[in-house]
């Protein structure tokens, strides 16, 4: 990656702990309660960019967690990014060897699927990455799907957006017979909900593999193709029998 394209996204790409803790808190806490019953407790971050709040739990935790991120595209963040990332921010020491493995970073559009295995991880997290995931209730159902059986997401995800219009606030839209089904309402039918977030909300839920099975898409849309001040992708749904 060109220095000069790495220098212009640092402020967006290399969030930490400490702006994750403003969008779902508690991911500390939730790693310590795992770690008192397991050995390695195994984390992905989906939209990791350079990669700083994984080197900052790797610095805390070292061997006793299995670091993976996701970006969809290369220069989004790559190995070569994080590497700088984190030696720039003392996470790495640049001359000493590698005692702990780096966090691995994969490359996919989380919409058509994570480049898992079933029940690989215990906790997913994401700070960025909803407002542009498209057909987020397919996200939703991947994170699940390789989510343990007692695993746990934490997904920053505002029901609604209060920078957008009125039209464009709800970023999942779900109808049925005419009438809007809030999305917080058709989570809490299978045990997910939308917690309050020091900033916003956030999104909780465990595994629920029967998720969105009863909803098709309808129609998807990117918001800055309407006015490039916008971002997210705007996602509507249909409840069916």
């Amino acid at each position: 990656m060109q220095d000069s394209r790495y220098r212009a996204k640092l402020a967006f790409r290399a969030r930490g702990q400490e702006d994750l803790a403003r969008q779902v808190g508690g991911i500390f806490a939730e790693i310590d309660e795992r770690l008192r019953g397991q050995g390695v407790v195994r984390v992905l971050e989906l939209g990791c960019g350079y990669g700083t709040a994984l080197l900052e739990l790797r610095k805390r935790y070292g061997s006793r967690v299995g670091l993976h991120g996701i970006n969809r595209r290369p220069r989004d963040g790559d190995a070569d990014a994080l590497l700088r990332n984190g030696i720039e921010r003392g996470l790495i020491a640049p001359d000493a060897p590698l005692t702990d493995p780096l966090p691995a970073i994969a490359y996919a559009d989380v919409a058509d699927g994570l480049p898992f295995e079933d029940k690989s991880f215990d906790l997913v997290y994401s700070q960025v990455a909803w407002l542009y995931f498209a057909n987020k209730v397919a996200v939703i159902h991947e994170i699940s799907r390789v989510l343990r059986d007692d695993g746990l997401a934490k997904i920053d995800a505002d029901e609604l957006r209060p920078d957008l219009p009125a039209e464009y606030r709800r970023l999942v839209e779900i109808w049925h017979d005419g009438r809007l089904v809030p999305f917080g309402d058709y989570l809490r039918r299978f045990g997910m909900a939308l917690e309050p977030a020091p900033e916003g909300e956030y999104l909780r839920f465990g595994k629920s593999p029967g998720f969105g099975k009863d909803l098709r898409l309808v129609l998807q849309l990117d918001l800055a193709e309407l006015d490039e001040r916008w971002n997210g992708t705007k996602c509507v749904y249909r409840l069916t029998p």
